[in-house]
């Protein structure tokens, strides 16, 4: 990756594909879904710095981040779904489960780019 922008931008897709399983189209409440994609952005980053720094294995980063950013994950798919943004019948607790795998699945191939990239 290169610098902080191209950070940002993944972190950020991370955030954004946390709670969506897909997304319906719409642009969510710039003002309303701000707060929750940056504090889940912070702590994806605030993690995976932390892991990178730790060199842990990759099996590691998905419990890791769904631990530590639980609250920002819920608050941006409760965001997500009251913008309209998440699929109609998505509610937290029927899309919680779905919203995890990918949050993990997400950090972890962050993760990985980090580690090549710090062993270059």
């Amino acid at each position: 990756m290169s610098g902080n922008g191209t950070r940002r931008v993944t972190i950020t897709s991370i955030a954004a594909a946390a709670g969506l399983a897909a997304l319906a189209g719409m642009a969510p409440s710039a003002a309303r879904a701000a707060g929750g994609r940056v504090a889940m952005e912070q702590c994806v980053d605030r993690v995976l710095g932390r892991l990178t720094r730790a060199r842990a294995i990759d099996s590691q980063v998905g419990p890791a981040v769904l631990s530590e950013c639980d609250q920002p994950l819920r608050l941006v798919l409760s965001d997500a779904i009251e913008s309209g943004e998440a699929p109609g019948l998505c509610r937290i607790a029927f899309c919680l489960d779905l919203a995890r795998s990918r949050a993990a699945q997400e950090a972890t191939a962050e993760y990985r780019r980090r580690v090549e990239k710090a062993a270059r």
